[in-house]
């Protein structure tokens, strides 16, 4: 994978003034706030291991939600939006930025079978080195893909082309059920002004069940 510089280390503040100094026309905020999660979940894995707990019922739970939500969030991208982007791109530098995001994909699912691996043998320094080279690897991909493949998307398939990734990436989670799960976990630590944010998006009813049931419901989880 390339390296991207310093950015790879950025703090969440500094992520999302970059992100609104590229605001545009489509709104990529649940793009940003699922990667903001993933990077939450490595960091509290990290923290686990650091203080013993790393194979503690919690923190296996918590790498089981985040490898679920990471798989279906990249294999989403692979199947749909990716493949779609390339359609309609023919500029070689644009070709290899999607080239880039497929392949820095490909880098990574080896160290999720690792860290799978490292949990089922209760391998504490392997747990340890598979969630740093992830952590790391994975933020410079995201940083990569928003500050590079998300402008793409937004020249070449504008508002349409994003709102069919969104739909397909719904459909990918299981819809309502799928939304009960990953909308207390995508919104788990973020700030009150983006979750009302996100939380608009969805119908009214929808809202009334989140508050009453789908975020309960998460909070009572053993996780970290």
């Amino acid at each position: 994978m390339r390296n991207h510089g310093p950015e790879a280390a950025e703090t969440s503040t500094a992520a999302w003034e970059r992100r609104a100094a590229r605001a545009g026309a489509v709104d990529f905020t649940m793009m940003y706030v699922a990667h903001d999660a993933f990077n939450r979940d490595l960091a509290r894995l990290l923290n686990a291991v650091a203080a013993g707990r790393g194979h503690s019922p919690a923190a296996v739970a918590t790498w089981q939600m985040f490898s679920k939500q990471l798989q279906t969030h990249h294999t989403a991208e692979d199947t749909a939006l990716w493949p779609l982007l390339r359609s309609a791109v023919t500029d070689p530098d644009e070709q290899r930025i999607l080239d880039d995001m497929e392949a820095e994909h490909a880098s990574l699912d080896p160290r999720i079978e690792q860290i799978d691996a490292a949990i089922t043998d209760k391998n504490t320094k392997a747990l340890e080195q598979g969630l740093s080279v992830l952590a790391k690897g994975l933020s410079t991909h995201m940083i990569h893909e928003e500050s590079q493949a998300l402008p793409l998307l937004e020249r070449r398939l504008g508002k349409a082309g994003w709102d069919a990734f969104t739909k397909e990436i719904r459909d990918q989670q299981g819809g309502i059920k799928g939304a009960a799960e990953y909308l207390p976990w995508v919104l788990d630590g973020a700030t009150k002004q983006l979750k009302t944010q996100v939380l608009k998006l969805l119908p009214a009813p929808a809202r009334v069940v989140y508050r009453r049931v789908w975020e309960p419901r998460y909070r009572k989880a053993a996780r970290l």
